[in-house]
């Protein structure tokens, strides 16, 4: 699985389709009430504030996956496969309402959740096809819905799916859950068999028991401190992308989404073997990587950044569809002269401190410390650091995850969100980052120092330098 632009995926021109979720109002039918999460509570207040002074949510996201089926496709058994997947994750047949507690959040049986499908005709080329996937990923919208979208191009071989979601509903390693599920249950339905039908746990419970365990926390606990002396020293709780972007905080900017191939899969073991023996990791050694760069291009000695982590580790949830994420602070100091190999073993404790912070919620933290500002405020420069390896994620167990593609999509973005991603074919970064020249001028330089400095440590000096 890769990440990639829209405008980049490969899809094959055919006839399109379109599914949208249907639930029934929660008045008219029993459902049952539960708590949002930290995450979509923040979510939809940043969303219905930006949307109250008429302008485009700062931090809104739509997230798609899309996957190849093979041989002529059996409709009837997609359709059966996408009921069988908004069953089989409870947080699927959500709907959010704002009341004056909070958020509401209402589930719909399982049995009462339908497709309403859509013919978007004949897509004669594969600009077309690329035309129906940026579609699907804009219609998607926290506040006025629908939250899961589905599509298909369908050919007389194959199949191009897509399943969107807003970022309401699951992050980005909810996508090879996905395919994997959609792919399996599309394979038993089409043979005529019946899948798996047991739900898988629900992130609704962990969002529980999340808040359950946040909720106990007070400003002066120790588990704050870290949270506290990182945002002191950063000047704000989310620190700003330490390089000039040409941006300003009160007006949003047009994002830019690319992704770059950084090293091929054999560079990638490479370095990873060549990170493992400074005592570090592939993704502390990129860390390490992004400080040196940021720094070598005129940015600050100490690298700073909000850097997500999956709280699937459970195994209960392991397989569950959801907004699992939650940002811990990572700071690296890389003064003059210190070289990316001796900055790897400083990095692994870094990031290994800030996990420490995984139980505190980015959004609690916020809370607690009184850095909590107006959603809708404004659109500020954030720095923000992702890894994936789409190789060992949940999900890249079937086959069918191997070629899929994740995408995303925002109508704003003021700072840089870096995406590293593993995949069997090598090291990826995607950027969505601000479209401006500066900023194009500065991620082009940063992701060519990047590229080099991550060749020449994996024991290859050149590098091609293209974005």
């Amino acid at each position: 699985m890769i990440q990639l632009p829209a405008d980049e995926a490969e899809i094959a021109p055919g006839h399109a389709y379109r599914w949208r979720l249907s639930l029934p109002d929660p008045e008219a039918l029993p459902s049952t009430r539960r708590t949002a999460g930290y995450n979509q509570a923040a979510h939809l207040a940043a969303t219905r504030a930006a949307y109250a002074a008429g302008r485009p949510a700062p931090f809104a996201l739509a997230i798609a996956c899309g996957f190849e089926l093979p041989g002529p496709l059996d409709l009837p058994a997609l359709e059966a496969a996408f009921l069988h997947l908004v069953r089989r994750h409870e947080v699927l047949r959500t709907q959010c309402r704002h009341t004056a507690r909070g958020v509401s959040v209402h589930v719909t049986p399982p049995d009462a959740a339908s497709l309403e499908r859509a013919t978007a005709g004949r897509l004669p080329s594969r600009a077309a096809a690329r035309t129906h996937l940026q579609q699907l990923l804009q219609t998607v919208d926290p506040v006025t819905g629908p939250l899961v979208v589905m599509g298909a191009v369908v050919r007389e071989g194959s199949a191009t799916v897509h399943v969107v979601y807003d970022h309401l509903m699951a992050d980005l390693l909810s996508a090879p859950i996905t395919v994997a599920d959609l792919a399996r249950a599309y394979d038993n339905f089409s043979r005529g068999r019946e899948p798996d039908h047991s739900p898988a746990d629900s992130y609704l419970d962990f969002a529980r028991e999340e808040r359950g365990h946040n909720l106990q926390l007070r400003a002066d606990d120790e588990r704050l401190r870290r949270w506290a002396d990182f945002a002191a020293r950063a000047g704000r709780f989310a620190p700003a992308f330490p390089l000039d972007l040409g941006t300003t905080a009160d007006r949003p900017h047009a994002p830019l989404n690319r992704t770059a191939t950084l090293l091929s899969a054999p560079l990638t073991q490479q370095l990873d073997t060549a990170c493992r023996k400074t005592g570090g990791t592939l993704f502390t050694g990129l860390l390490a990587a992004m400080a040196v760069a940021i720094r070598n291009a005129g940015g600050p000695d100490v690298y700073r950044a909000l850097v997500p982590v999956n709280r699937r580790e459970r195994h209960r949830f392991a397989h569950s569809i959801g907004w699992f994420a939650n940002a811990v602070p990572v700071e690296i100091t890389a003064p003059p002269g210190t070289t990316l190999t001796a900055l790897i073993p400083q990095a692994r404790t870094a990031f290994a401190a800030a996990r420490e912070q995984a139980d505190v919620h980015l959004v609690r933290a916020q809370q607690l410390l009184g850095h909590v500002d107006d959603p809708g405020a404004g659109y500020p420069s954030v720095s923000f650091l992702s890894y994936v390896d789409y190789r060992t994620a949940p999900g890249a167990e079937h086959p069918a995850t191997r070629s899929a593609a994740t995408h995303v999509w925002s109508p704003a973005c003021n700072g840089t969100l870096a995406w590293f991603h593993r995949t069997h074919d090598g090291l990826h970064l995607n950027t969505l980052h601000a479209d401006t020249p500066r900023a194009r001028t500065a991620v082009d330089c940063l992701v060519r120092a990047l590229a080099g400095n991550l060749r020449r440590l994996a024991g290859e000096p050149r590098t091609n330098g293209s974005l």
